[in-house]
């Protein structure tokens, strides 16, 4: 066992993270399938660096022009929050 999560339906460990309404999820960065998803308001609480994006779908770059907020997720939670409210979804990317 690791500590990385593996996609079920294609092995894929590659994830990526998005956010839409009020959840946080994790899903295949190959084929797209969800792999786990949370409340956003349990993990918005931390001083992580983030940068949120308009997400381009799975395995897409998104492009710059498409970026929402970037900062601490406790700074920008609530610009996350107002995008993904109306049913947008938000692609979480951390900073190295």
């Amino acid at each position: 066992m690791n500590d990385r999560l593996q996609c079920a339906s294609c092995g894929s460990d590659g994830t990526e993270v998005i956010v839409q309404f009020g959840s946080y999820c994790i899903r295949c960065a190959t084929c797209g399938e969800g792999i786990v998803a949370t409340s956003f308001l349990a993990v918005s609480n931390t001083d992580r660096e983030i940068s949120a994006f308009v997400d381009p779908g799975h395995g897409k770059q998104p492009a710059p022009g498409s970026l929402i907020a970037c900062g601490s997720f406790r700074q920008i939670a609530k610009a996350i929050r107002d995008v993904a409210d109306t049913g947008i979804l938000v692609r979480l990317v951390a900073k190295p």
